[in-house]
């Protein structure tokens, strides 16, 4: 039995004809024109894709059709080889067929089963679709009569989760609109619902039948084994005959044709079989056809409704925005008549107005009086003129008066401040010998009343020496005069004390006087800051109001600038005719107009020429056919025409329209334009050679023009041996000249660092810690400005170094300043800020450590070194003195690399701890906060007869501090004067670097070629012990407070020995 393929003859449906596919596509043009390109694009991508998906199963459908030949085929051979064979043999064969025909019954199946899940699917989207059409059905019922307030001129979009993933709805942006779209499609809705519910009952009877179909191909196959197991039984047993027995050759022969006719009456109710199930599978497939032609015709229909509705709905919009339109005519045309109506009223007042201008301008008595009136008020004026002239003059003398006064008062108040200074030192001197005088007599071993007897005793030894007795009746005499003389002195020093009490008294009371007078000129200069502090605002909003004019003209200058800096105006490039009218380039027909900030760069090349080793690559006899390609900044390959020949002329020109930006000028100045020699070997090529282009000398000069030759380089594996394969010539222009951009790339490369704004964020700003030092008065802050550096090496002298500064103060972060590029003198001027509270740590780190400032070298290739380095001595800050001067700066070897300016001061007076030493300076800056401590008193005297300090101080309400009554022991020493340097700083704290034994061990940054300055975080010591700075710890960061991991760096900015931070 041959299968051959045979072709469908099955009509068209209505859709597909001649006449209805015209109207079709006649129907789908009038939509197309009122879809949105939005909605006509989306619609053409979804296209595209169903066009993929189709082309995907058309390829697998002519494979299954390749197969099915190629089986068809060995089916055909094997049936005629089986006929030329004998019975026996073909069992073998018809076994093959059998199984061929299950396994394409398999496939089907399958294909079945595939387009079954498909058509399932298409259901499934069907019924969403419906659902989705009824949900949007119901809100626009619900909400359409609702009208909008403010009538915003945009369609109301509707969302619905639905919407994103169905294709068959449309677009996203699409709207839905319900008073429009008619009842009918609600019916052929519920019958596409209806057809969708068949097919479903249908599909699930095929999977039923196919189910069915499987067993009993499976029972068949059982059914086939167990007759094949029987056939053969039968030979063999047949066989056994056969040999037992001689002479029944008859016998056999009638078994052999028994067991024949049986066979193929089994074989003729196996091929029966088989074409019922053919039979069958034809019908199914069939069936299958129909199913989906079905629901292709009523996918077809829901497009057709769903165009519908999209047509009925932008109906409905244009009705509402006629609608719209029409209300927004009539409230225009209200507003007008209402603004005619406005400016008849203004005629007639106009009107009125100037019938009395000119009634009043004609009469003589009203100008007479007018004249009346303007003499009066002259005189007035030269009135008040004199009497403000008298004025001025009685106000500079009481200027003058007051200016006298005011010297006079700040004289006395000199004075006073002078004789109260005084005051206070011989207070302190005086308290100092009475405690001195009391702890001597409270815990020394010698007493008065012993040293009394040890005299007693003397005077008795000298008697001794004289035969006279009477000393022991004087004895009790002398006791009497000393005692006696004793209270005389005490009552004196108590006397003068009362009297020294009753001057500091009327001094204070003095002291009070003149601070309420203070207090009042205080309100006085208060209230005229106010004043002054109004017309500073109001000058300060005119000049807010002027920078904001000058800054617009400064844009509008800077624009001006670009134009002319950068070529960015507009300019018409065109070919220039030579001498024979022709243009010298026949590719260029017409002008090309430049955009603003674009220019024309045109490569041409003339020609190449080969050397010898070249031509014998190629062969003498033979003409080689090549090209070249050009490869260009962010443009595409541009190819030159195939020529042929040793020596071919190419003369092409490649032309570029680029943006002139930092980024063309920097490939123009860094990078390379390739050129590569291909040769054509029949339908392909191979590249032989290329050449690099440096388009550098276009930014240095010649005017935007290039002329030269190139080497070109052998690239290809079979002729990498040659070498140098020949020369290119050829010529680079710029059609727009652009000397002065390429002048500002430079100056803007060399000045970029000097723009970056130095100002960084403190760590507190200033009204902060003013405030702070308000309610602290041990809070002050330290200002830390980096000026500049000078005469900076970097470690090679082929190029300038790329410096910035890194420090740490106390114990706050790290500190590191911008970069400046390509300077050995940069500029730095960064100045920081520091809250610090004055205690004792403080003071002994002023006193004991110094400021080490590191220089690094940005473009310096080893990371484990320094260009130079600065120790500041801050012992001069702990004395209350600015540091400012030029120190030098020593290198990594301990040779003087340079100096740097650096000042150092505080905002406030320091003050260190009382435990601490004081300069009388700082002494008289101190600040009173504890209440004064009552004198000692003698042991014979009452408190009762005496005021206390304290209660004079309350009955005054004056503060005093315990140093204006008890002088600290340290404050009366000599201090010895050092030796200082210019900028206030002890010669003897200046000393020179310690350089680092361990050569790996250097502090510095990892190199980087960005401009972006880098953080550095030191380790948090003691104060006691030097910095010591733990590999573990490190971490570096960028400006933006990115931690950066520290193993992911092999040399952190600081790896240095236990002894570097000692200095």
């Amino acid at each position: 039995m041959d299968f051959t393929p045979a072709r469908d003859t099955t009509t068209l449906s209505g859709l597909d004809q001649p006449q209805g596919q015209a109207k079709r596509i006649s129907s789908e043009r009038q939509m197309i024109a009122k879809l949105d390109p939005a909605e006509l694009q989306d619609r053409y991508l979804r296209l595209y894709d169903d066009h993929l998906v189709l082309k995907q199963h058309a390829r697998k459908q002519e494979d299954q059709i390749k197969k099915l030949a190629t089986k068809l085929t060995k089916v055909v051979g094997d049936k005629k080889k089986s006929e030329a064979v004998p019975f026996g043999a073909k069992s073998g064969i018809r076994d093959a067929e059998i199984e061929n025909q299950l396994a394409e019954y398999r496939n089907k199946i399958s294909e079945l089963r595939e387009q079954n899940k498909l058509l399932k699917q298409r259901v499934v989207l069907s019924q969403q679709q419906a659902q989705a059409a009824q949900q949007m059905k119901k809100s626009n019922v619900m909400y359409d009569s609702v009208s909008s307030r403010i009538d915003t001129g945009q369609s109301k979009r509707i969302p619905s989760p639905l919407l994103h993933n169905v294709r068959v709805i449309g677009p996203r942006d699409s709207f839905r609109t319900s008073g429009t779209t008619p009842r009918v499609n609600s019916g052929l809705l519920e019958d596409a619902r209806m057809t969708n519910k068949q097919l479903e009952d249908s599909l699930d009877k095929a999977n039923q039948q196919l189910n069915s179909y499987e067993q009993q191909i499976e029972h068949l196959r059982q059914q086939l084994s167990q007759r094949d197991n029987e056939h053969e039984q039968n030979l063999l047993r047949l066989r056994s005959q056969a040999v037992t027995t001689t002479g029944g050759d008859s016998r056999v022969n009638l078994q052999e044709n028994i067991d024949m006719i049986r066979l193929q009456r089994d074989l003729r109710d196996k091929s029966d079989e088989l074409r019922r199930l053919q039979t069958q599978c034809t019908t199914f497939e069939s069936q299958n056809r129909s199913l989906q032609l079905t629901n292709a015709e009523l996918l077809k229909e829901i497009d057709r409704l769903d165009r519908q509705i999209k047509d009925e709905q932008s109906r409905a919009l244009q009705l509402r925005t006629e609608l719209r339109n029409g209300s927004r005519s009539n409230t225009v045309i209200h507003e007008l008549n209402a603004q005619i109506e406005d400016f008849r009223r203004e005629c007639e007042l106009l009107k009125e107005a100037n019938s009395k201008l000119v009634s009043s301008a004609f009469n003589a008595d009203r100008e007479r009086e007018f004249r009346e009136k303007e003499r009066a008020l002259r005189l007035q004026i030269a009135q008040l003129e004199a009497t403000i002239k008298a004025d001025l003059g009685e106000r500079g003398n009481l200027l003058d008066k007051l200016t006298l006064e005011k010297n006079s008062n700040q004289r006395t108040d000199d004075e006073h401040r002078t004789m109260h200074l005084k005051y206070l030192e011989m207070k302190e001197k005086y308290d100092d010998l009475a405690e001195k005088m009391k702890f001597f007599e409270r815990e020394s071993d010698i007493n008065m009343k012993e040293i009394e007897e040890a005299l007693i005793i003397l005077r008795q030894r000298k008697q001794r020496q004289e035969p006279n007795f009477d000393f022991l009746l004087k004895v009790d005499d002398e006791k009497a005069k000393n005692v006696n003389r004793r209270i005389l002195e005490l009552e004196s020093q108590l006397a003068e004390t009362a009297n020294e009490l009753e001057k500091t008294r009327n001094l204070l009371f003095m002291q009070y006087k003149i601070n309420r007078d203070y207090k009042l000129e205080v309100d006085c200069v208060q209230r005229k800051m106010d004043e002054n502090h109004a017309e500073f605002s109001s000058r300060v909003l005119e000049s807010g109001q002027l920078l904001d004019i000058r800054a617009e003209r400064i844009r509008k200058l800077e624009k001006a600038l670009k134009d002319v800096a950068y070529g960015t105006r507009q300019y018409r490039v065109q070919e220039q005719p030579t001498t024979d009218g022709h243009l010298t380039h026949e590719l260029i027909e017409d002008a090309i107009e430049l955009e603003r900030g674009q220019n024309l760069i045109e490569i041409h090349i003339s020609r190449a020429s080969f050397n010898e080793r070249a031509l014998e690559y190629f062969g003498k006899n033979n003409e080689p056919s090549t090209f070249c390609s050009i490869e260009f900044f962010e443009h595409e390959l541009q190819m030159t025409p195939i020529i042929k020949g040793k020596i071919p002329e190419y003369n092409f020109t490649a032309q570029y329209i680029v943006n002139v930006d930092d980024f063309l000028l920097y490939y123009l100045q860094k990078e390379y334009t390739l050129i590569e020699l291909h040769q054509t070997v029949g339908q392909s090529f191979q590249t032989i050679a290329a050449c690099k282009l440096s388009l550098k000398q276009l930014i240095e000069g010649n005017q935007g023009r290039l002329h030269g030759t190139a080497k070109l380089v052998a690239s290809h594996q079979n002729n990498i041996d040659i070498g140098t394969f020949g020369v290119v010539e050829y010529w680079v222009r710029l059609r727009v000249p652009m000397e002065q951009a390429f002048r500002l790339l430079k100056e803007k490369m060399k000045a970029q660092g000097y723009l970056v704004t130095t100002s960084r964020q403190s760590t507190k700003t200033s009204d902060d810690i003013e405030q702070r030092h308000e309610l602290d008065p041990n809070m002050n802050e330290l200002t830390i400005a980096i000026l500049n550096c000078s005469n900076v090496k970097a470690a090679t002298p082929d190029h300038q170094p790329d410096l910035y500064c890194i420090y740490k103060f106390y114990d706050f972060t790290d500190h590191d300043t911008i970069t400046i590029p390509s300077s050995n003198n940069p500029n730095f001027d960064d100045r920081i800020q520091y809250p610090c509270q004055m205690d004792a740590d403080l003071d002994r780190y002023l006193k004991q450590s110094q400021l080490t400032i590191f220089v690094f070298d940005d473009r310096d290739q080893k990371d484990d070194r320094y260009a130079a380095r600065a120790d500041i001595p801050l012992i001069s800050l702990a004395h209350d003195n600015e540091i400012r001067g030029t120190f030098d700066m020593h290198n990594d070897r301990g040779e003087k690399n340079g100096t740097m300016d650096v000042t150092l001061k505080w905002t406030y007076s320091y003050l260190p701890p009382s435990s601490s030493t004081r300069t009388p300076n700082q002494r008289s800056k101190s600040i009173p906060t504890n209440p004064r401590e009552p004198l000692a008193l003698l042991p014979d005297e009452s408190v009762s007869g005496h005021k206390t300090i304290a209660e004079k101080q309350r009955e005054m309400n004056v503060r005093l501090t315990p140093q204006d009554v008890l002088g600290s022991d340290s404050d009366q020493r000599p201090k010895p004067d050092l030796p200082r340097n210019s900028s206030g700083v002890p010669a003897t704290s200046i000393s020179r670097p310690v350089r680092n034994a361990n050569p790996n061990h250097h502090p510095r940054t990892l190199s980087n070629a960005s401009s972006n300055s880098k953080r550095v975080s030191f380790d948090n010591r003691d104060d006691n012990t030097p910095t010591k700075l733990q590999p573990g710890d490190q971490s570096i960061t960028d400006e933006t407070n990115r931690t950066l991991s520290p193993g992911k760096y092999k040399n952190t900015l600081f790896r240095l020995n236990n002894t570097f931070f000692s200095l």
